[in-house]
């Protein structure tokens, strides 16, 4: 990344922490924003007991806001919403109060307004900031930074500086390729695990640890969270409804029996008379205390828009949540009434709409909360000069259903939606602990897997960048050989080139080293003899080197230092 492009993304991260430090500095520290922690249920039904509420100071309040200020009168701090104002100050109130809160505080005594609402923010901070919480966290955040170390290598010894290196003369040409043979077997005392699979394990321990850290954290939450919660569920309180009617007409082809029934159209020059029943029955979940009675009643609507009541049935008590109430219907008073209007306004006669309406008086209780029924649909039927019809299919208009919503606010079990499945918080509660336990294990076994073998320079390097080592049992070197400053300096000469690293273990020393065409870039890490997998080299086992001519010392343009012969 290029030094312009580096320094902007920096400059660009520092002003985002700091804008975010400014916003969010609390009061108490010299910042202009409160944290509030709602309790009781003085406003519902938008906060809730255990919300965290947010308030940032402001030049100017007005009604509507939500603030916060410290009540004289209670003795605490009070969040409630601004309805008016006044010579002393401002008039607060709680949404779900019906009074008018006693303090007036003013623009200097009020903390700052709601600019963000987390619900049930506060007791999940609360059980965050519990010992038993804070505990697991220390320790999840222990491992995972024990981890990251040993993936990092950071317990590795700085590199030492070797003196002048003679290297004995090599027959290969200049731009001879590295002779690769069979990788090299363990030193005494060092495990036959392979690299690859020791920095699989490590990246493992890493991945493990940080969801350890996240189940330490999920587990004290849901821990901590109390076990049940105060729920609001929506009720329906149902009135089915049945409409029948019936009634006697002159006997011939359009009536053979003399009788008019249910779904016939009614004939108004041959029916002599009709009853329209209504059957009212109430069911709902857990009701009680129903009272009621119930009434039909009779109108007509014509197609100008004007509307008259004609008549009502007797009225009929609810018994047992059912009540069956009747009415009188003249078809033919209907249609006088309704030519006499068009009479009046001189119009030509047109259809109309003769309706029945169940009139309702019921109330009752739904798990003891109190509800008053709403009125059922009523039966239209269309109203000419001559005739009485349904406005629809028998099946579709005589059967109906009304329905009243009530609230009904209990203490139920806590649950979560995860993936549209509701989780119960006992579920939740051993589903993270098992996670925590499995995350651990996993942590454990790969770290202690990824820290099986010497422990020096060479093994980190080999460890953190093992997709790119190639072992060998002879290296070739070119005729130009480069020393660079560290192994993290010679990966990136290998990703520049695309090349692989070739590795190769001697008995008092580890090289690494990248061909490019003629020129060999190394790094050479000394032995510790004793230490950890590496038996100690006799002095008369190393060889004395035989001499060469002086070598110039030189700067490459990649800024590696490097000898040429």
């Amino acid at each position: 990344m290029p030094a312009a492009t580096r320094v902007a993304s920096t400059s660009a991260v520092v002003a985002l922490v700091l804008a975010t430090v400014w916003l969010f500095w609390p009061a108490g520290l010299g910042g202009g924003t409160t944290y509030v922690t709602t309790h009781g249920t003085s406003m519902e039904p938008e906060f809730n007991s255990g919300d965290l509420v947010v308030l940032s100071r402001a030049d100017r309040y007005a009604v509507g806001d939500v603030v916060a200020y410290r009540s004289e009168s209670l003795d605490s701090v009070v969040m409630h919403r601004i309805v008016s104002g006044d010579a002393r100050g401002f008039v607060t109130q709680g949404d779900n109060n019906d009074w008018l809160d006693e303090d007036r505080p003013t623009a200097e005594e009020i903390f700052g307004r709601q600019f963000l609402h987390l619900p049930q923010g506060g007791t999940a901070l609360g059980a965050l900031a519990s010992p038993w919480s804070l505990g697991l966290v220390a320790a999840a955040a222990s491992l995972l930074v024990g981890s990251t170390r040993r993936v990092h290598g950071r317990h590795s010894p700085r590199r030492r500086r070797r003196p002048a290196l003679r290297r004995p003369s090599f027959s290969a040409p200049a731009l001879a390729l590295p002779r690769f043979s069979a990788p090299a077997l363990p030193r005494v005392g060092a495990p036959a695990l392979p690299m690859v699979a020791r920095a699989r394990a490590r990246q493992v321990a890493l991945g493990a640890g940080a969801v350890a850290l996240v189940a330490a954290v999920g587990a004290g939450v849901l821990v901590l969270l109390p076990a049940t919660e105060q729920v609001t569920e929506t009720l329906q309180v149902t009135q089915e409804g049945t409409f029948t009617y019936a009634g006697s007409a002159e006997r011939g082809t359009t009536y053979p029996t003399g009788a008019v029934a249910t779904g016939d159209t009614v004939w108004t020059k041959l029916a002599t008379g009709l009853t329209v029943s209504y059957t009212d029955t109430v069911v709902a979940p857990d009701v009680a205390d129903l009272r009621g009675a119930l009434r039909l009643d009779v109108s007509i609507r014509a197609a100008d828009g004007w509307s008259t009541y004609l008549s009502s049935g007797p009225v009929v008590p609810l018994d047992g949540g059912t009540a069956t109430a009747t009415v009188a219907v003249d078809p033919a008073q209907a249609s006088a009434v309704l030519a006499r209007h068009h009479d009046e306004v001189g119009m030509s006669g047109s259809g109309a709409t003769l309706t029945i309406t169940p009139t309702v008086a019921l109330t009752g209780t739904v798990r003891g909360v109190a509800f008053e029924a709403e009125n059922p649909p009523g039966l239209d039927f269309v109203l000419d000069p001559t005739s009485l019809r349904l406005t629809g299919e028998p099946e579709s208009v005589l059967a109906t259903t009304g329905q009243t919503p009530v609230s009904v606010e209990e203490v139920a079990p806590r649950s979560f939606d995860v993936l549209a499945v509701s989780v119960p918080i006992g579920v939740a509660r051993v589903a993270a602990v098992v996670v925590l336990a499995l995350a651990l294990v996993v942590a454990a076994a790969g770290a202690w897997i990824g820290q099986v073998g010497r422990g020096d320079v060479a093994d980190g390097f080999l460890l953190r960048h093992a997709d790119r080592i190639v072992p060998v049992a002879t290296l070739a070197e070119g005729a130009t050989v480069i020393d660079v400053a560290d192994a993290e300096a010679l990966h990136r000469v290998a990703e520049r080139f695309d090349t692989v690293v070739l590795h190769h273990a001697g008995p008092d020393e580890d090289v690494f080293a990248v061909r490019d065409v003629d020129a060999t870039y190394r790094f050479v890490v000394p032995g510790t003899p004793g230490r950890r997998g590496r038996p100690p080299v006799p002095a008369a086992a190393r060889a004395p080197l035989p001499e060469e001519p002086a070598a110039a010392d030189l700067t490459t343009p990649l800024g590696l230092r490097g000898r040429f012969a």
